[in-house]
C-alpha cells in the first residue's frame, strides 16, 4: 500500500489538487475529454473548491459519482448537489455532471447515463468511513459484499447503517478500472482502520494492495 503522508490537510490539499488537475489535463491531451469520479462527504469539500477555480477547459471534462444518498437532489445528504454547487456557477461554464439519482432510476438507467464512464475512467478519488466504507461498499451488506468479491463493472444499490440508509454505488470493478485512484485520509482512527482493513477484511481491504494505481494521501488533522 503506498500511503503519502502530510503535515497538515493544507499540504494535502495541494497534492492532490496537482495530481487531479494535471490527470484532467493530461487526459485531455490524450483522448480529447477527462473522465473522473469523485466522492461526497465533508472532508473534500476544499479540495473541489480549489480544482473548480483551476484554469482547465471544464467543457472537456465529465464528473461522474463514485456514489450517492438515494435522496432527492434538493437534499442537504445529496452528493450530486455538493458537487453542482461547486463546480457549477452562472459566470462561467463548468463541466458536465453525471448523476445517479433521478425519477425511477434503476440500475440498468443509471449505466446508460455512465456509459462513458464503463469505457474509460481517469481519475477516481475515494474516501473511507471509520468502519472502513468505501463509496457506498459497506461491511456486512450483502450487494456491497457480492461486489467487494469480484470484479464486475456494474452499479449497485446497497444499504448503509446509518441514514440516508438507501445508497446507489459502482461496483468495485468500476471503481478499480480506473487508470488512477487516490484515496483521501484525514485523522489517526482512520489510518488505523485503514492499516488493519485487509486482516478485518473491511471494504477498502479490497482497493488497497490489490490496487497498484491506488495511492493514499494521509495527514493527522
Amino acid at each position: 500500500m503506498r500511503t503519502k503522508h502530510y503535515k497538515n490537510m493544507e499540504e494535502l490539499e495541494k497534492a492532490l489538487f496537482h495530481e487531479v488537475t494535471t490527470k484532467i489535463n493530461l487526459s485531455i491531451q490524450e483522448y480529447g475529454d477527462a473522465r473522473i469520479l469523485l466522492s461526497g462527504g465533508n472532508t473534500p469539500k476544499a479540495l473541489y473548491s480549489r480544482i473548480a477555480k483551476a484554469n482547465i477547459d471544464w467543457s472537456k471534462v465529465k464528473i461522474g459519482l463514485v456514489d450517492d444518498r438515494n435522496v432527492e437532489l434538493s437534499s442537504e445528504f445529496s452528493n450530486e448537489q455538493m458537487l453542482r454547487s461547486i463546480f457549477l456557477s452562472a459566470d462561467q461554464k463548468g463541466p458536465k455532471i453525471i448523476g445517479m439519482v433521478g425519477k425511477n432510476s434503476n440500475r440498468n438507467q443509471i449505466e446508460r447515463r455512465y456509459s462513458s464512464f464503463f469505457k474509460r475512467i481517469d481519475y477516481t478519488l475515494l474516501g473511507m468511513g471509520e468502519d472502513g466504507h468505501t463509496a457506498s461498499l459497506f461491511p456486512d451488506d450483502m450487494p456491497s459484499e457480492a461486489s467487494l468479491r469480484n470484479s464486475i463493472k456494474e452499479i449497485i444499490f446497497t444499504t448503509a447503517p446509518s441514514f440516508p440508509n438507501e445508497r446507489i454505488s459502482c461496483s468495485r470493478g468500476l471503481i478499480i478500472s480506473s487508470q488512477s485512484i487516490g484515496l483521501m485520509i484525514v485523522g489517526e482512527n482512520k489510518l488505523t482502520v485503514l492499516e488493519e482493513s485487509e486482516e478485518q477484511m473491511l471494504p477498502i481491504g479490497y482497493f488497497t494492495n490489490a490496487c497498484q494505481q491506488l495511492t493514499t494521501y494521509y495527514c493527522k488533522s
